[in-house]
This record gives structure tokens, sequence and C-alpha cells, in this order.
């Protein structure tokens, strides 16, 4: 993880480790920052369209600020968001802070509306909103910052938290409505293009214009019409093909991660035994004496 060194970090604090990936249009940082005192310094991108989330805060209460000695007219909740538009500075604050973890999302608003068509709404993001709460967002926010770094096997599912984000902070107070249900010939056509294009990563735009929807509809359809979200879809299917790999030849691990999108065999490994409750080595001994 990315350090910034001591001679370029505000008054008071340590250290500050910072992660970036980026999906769809939307960069995601995890930042860890360590202090000891009274903090005050502008949290950076001032040109972007952006979304902060607190994460975890020890030692003190931390504060978003639109004004370096203004304080903020909103209380403390836990997990505060903050939404700021393009040209607006925003400043962190806090008494007396050991340690907070935050996470920035980073807005490409041209890319968006050329990705999000009809559910792209930019009017939410041309106003400041400070201090505010989103359980949903909060839950997403958190499954984007722990996908492994570099990990090519979940583009479609970044794709998929970053739209859902953008979709639920561009309504944030009122109920995102359900999506309707594919019909059968929808969920036909994306699926056996799913299949027949393992193990290559897909991105969401490419099945959603498959049948000619927009990605947060389809993303929110797929998952009522079959139970699972589209990334879940297709790990289930590469999973399914490592096992034919498993049963069909004594071919190396590592050659089967290859052949089936993971990054190396340790990765293969991990997401195999979730899924399965055995390592590949185990299943394939189990299953080649049936």
């Amino acid at each position: 993880m990315p350090v910034i060194f001591e001679s370029d970090l505000p008054e008071n604090v340590i250290s500050i480790e910072r992660r970036s990936q980026t999906w769809n249009g939307v960069t995601v940082e995890d930042i860890h920052e360590h202090a000891n005192g009274g903090v005050l310094h502008s949290l950076l991108y001032e040109n972007d369209t952006r979304f902060t989330v607190n994460l975890e805060e020890v030692g003190g209460l931390t504060e978003p600020r639109l004004k370096q000695n203004q304080a903020c007219a909103r209380e403390h909740a836990a997990n505060h968001m903050a939404l700021i538009p393009r040209g607006m500075q925003l400043w962190g604050f806090a008494q007396d802070l050991r340690y907070c973890r935050y996470g920035i999302l980073i807005f490409d608003i041209p890319r968006l509306r050329e990705r999000l068509e009809e559910d792209f709404a930019v009017q939410p993001f041309e106003e400041p909103q400070l201090r505010f709460t989103d359980h949903r967002v909060l839950a997403l926010v958190r499954m984007l910052i722990d996908i492994p770094m570099n990990d090519s096997a979940s583009t479609l599912l970044g794709d998929s938290l970053t739209a859902a984000v953008f979709a639920l902070l561009s309504a944030p107070r009122k109920q995102v409505e359900e999506g309707g249900r594919l019909a059968p010939w929808q969920i036909k056509r994306v699926t056996e293009y799913m299949r027949d294009q393992l193990p290559r990563q897909i991105e969401l735009k490419e099945l959603a214009n498959l049948i000619g929807q927009s990605q947060w509809h389809f993303c929110r359809a797929f998952k009522a019409s079959t139970g699972v979200s589209p990334y879940q879809w297709q790990l289930e299917e590469r999973v399914k093909l490592v096992q034919r790999l498993l049963l069909d030849s004594q071919t190396p691990l590592e050659t089967i991660a290859e052949a089936t999108g993971f990054n190396d065999s340790m990765h293969l490994i991990r997401t195999f035994k979730k899924r399965s409750g055995q390592t590949p080595g185990a299943w394939r001994r189990d299953n080649a004496m049936r």
C-alpha cells in the first residue's frame, strides 16, 4: 500500500497509506491515516466530484468541513459521509486523532454519463452534502475496498458495485425501487454469452448492451430473476470449469488458474474452497475415485 512520506504530511499526521483501484468511471481509494493530536487538512481532489465515507476513527471524532476554520453544522454520526462537487474544497478535522480509515470515491462524470445512460443523474452531485449516512452505500463501499488489488477476475464485481453506489447516491433520500425481472430469452442470451466468453473477464456494460438496458437496471433485474448477481453467476461458472479441468486431466493448478481467469493458483484455491468446501486437490482426489 503506497505511503505518503513524513515531509509531505500535515501537522500531527504520522503517516497516510493509500490504496487505489478504478472501475466503471469510479476510482476507489482506501485510506489509512495515523496521527497524534489535532489534525486539520485538505482531503484533496478538489478538481473532481467525490464522495467520502468514514470507516473507522480512534482517539477523536472526525469532522468534514467546507471551510478550514468553520465547524460542520450537522452532528457527528458513525460512518458519516460527504458528497462534494467538483471545484469545492473539503477539509478533515479532529480534535485529537490517533487513527482514521476512510474511503474516497472519485467520479469521472463524463464516463459515468456514457455508461449509466438513463440511470445517470448529476443533479445530486452539484450541491455539497455533509455528515449523512446510508447503510446500503456503506455496505457497498466496504465490499469495494475489500476487493484484492490487481484482481482482474473482479472486473464485473467492481463494475456492479460502483454502478450501485452511484445510483444510490443519485437519490439518497428515497428508496431505490426494486428492478423488474428479465424475460426468459434475455436470461438465456446473457448467460449463454457469459458462458461462451469464459474465462475472459466481462464488463457489466457488455451484458447490459446485449439486451438494450442500462447497467443499473440490468444488474437489479438479473439478480431478481436468477437470485444472484452477474458476478456471482459468472464466478460459479468459472468454478464449474475448474471442476471439469480437475476431472479431465492432471493439469497443474497454476495452468488451470490461468485457463479459468484466476490471478494465480492461490487465488483459485481460496475461491474454490470457499464455494465447494474443499481445496481443488481434495476435490480432485474425492471425485476421481467415483
